[in-house]
């Protein structure tokens, strides 16, 4: 049995401002929102962009939907975190947050996934990621009847617009819309005539140790990691923070330097082990609440 795959599930819709709010209020009203006949004029938007909404719920695992025929949805703790404390998505934190669960679904975000875990590009065009992905599959073990690459060309164009600041000019109002992550500067058009991109570098200080820490304690709870943990992985492995925040060396340091000064961890660079030992032990949704919790007060 090999591992799921999703491609192109979005109907070519990047998620809008107000798109996850609206779609988090209206499950805790009615569960089966995305089945209700009236959905649409609940929502208030197109019966495809209902589809799109439905399935970026879960797949920034805000939500997760039931596998019977009513197709219910329930806020996940993450989900419930943020609708309680940040539901108008307000705080970088909040941005940040969201991109890190996208970038880690790689069973319903698997384009999203391979971008920021697998590609080692930093520059890179639509025709270097359509070729590198479809090479990436082949080589997986799955199910799957073979990925058209016209569905992996929808990915790519919806990445492109999740992460990518740009203007658009469409006579639909909904179009106009930005997608949040946006404003997190990760992805920038490099040159406008041969529509090539690039990775961007950004000050990591000024990002909250908390979404670091989080990420890290989730990055070993999921590897079954307890307490020490190698530099190299923290930088490349998949599922990383030097991964999913697109990171440097000197800017991996940092971050765990100002984590080591917070005394969340130790970090060992003696003798050659360049090593950190974690001195924080729970669960990362007790990182993420208390973070929330903290702003509150």
């Amino acid at each position: 049995m090999g591992c799921k795959m999703a491609f192109a599930r979005h109907q070519t819709f990047h998620f809008r401002e107000g798109w996850l709010t609206k779609g988090l209020r209206k499950i805790q009203q009615q569960p089966n929102v995305f089945m209700a006949k009236d959905g649409m004029e609940q929502l208030g938007i197109g019966s495809n962009m209902v589809k799109a909404l439905r399935y970026w719920l879960v797949a920034t695992n805000l939500t997760c939907e039931t596998a019977g025929g009513n197709k219910e949805q329930r806020l996940t703790k993450v989900g419930s975190a943020i609708y309680n404390f940040d539901k108008y998505l307000e705080e970088e934190f909040t941005l940040w947050l969201i991109h890190y669960q996208l970038a880690t679904n790689k069973e319903m975000a698997t384009a999203w996934y391979w971008f920021f875990n697998v590609f080692k590009h930093k520059e890179f065009d639509e025709d270097l990621f359509l070729t590198e992905l479809e090479f990436w599959i082949s080589e997986q073990e799955n199910d799957a009847r073979e990925v058209s690459r016209g569905s992996l060309k929808r990915d790519f164009d919806c990445i492109i617009n999740t992460y990518c600041l740009h203007k658009t000019n469409s006579s639909n109002p909904e179009d106009n819309l930005m997608c949040p992550l946006q404003e997190l500067g990760l992805i920038e058009l490099l040159d406008t005539k041969r529509k090539r991109y690039r990775f961007t570098r950004r000050n990591v200080e000024h990002l909250t140790k908390e979404l670091y820490l989080y990420a890290i304690l989730d990055f070993m709870t999921h590897n079954g990691i307890e307490r020490d943990i190698d530099l190299d992985a923290l930088l490349s492995a998949e599922r990383s923070i030097g991964r999913i925040f697109v990171l440097g060396v000197s800017e991996l340091i940092q971050i765990l330097e100002m984590l080591q000064v917070s005394g969340f961890l130790r970090l060992n660079k003696t003798a050659g082990l360049n090593q950190v030992t974690i001195t924080t032990v729970k669960d990362p949704i007790n990182v993420i609440e208390e973070y929330y919790h903290q702003g509150v007060n």
